[in-house]
């Protein structure tokens, strides 16, 4: 996120696949395109998406 777009700009990135879950609400995502993300993420800070 750019802090030069302001408050109005998007809280969120995405949208990401879940690759796998890791364990206690762990999990590691990808891009549809098929990158693997890096890093884990924790189900408190992921949002559903709907398509």
């Amino acid at each position: 996120r750019n802090p030069s777009e302001g408050k109005l700009s998007a809280n969120w990135d995405g949208p990401f696949r879940i690759r796998h879950a890791i364990h206690n609400g762990a999990y590691k995502l990808e891009e549809l395109s098929g990158k693997v993300i890096p890093r884990t993420w924790n189900s408190t800070h992921l949002k559903t998406y709907y398509s």
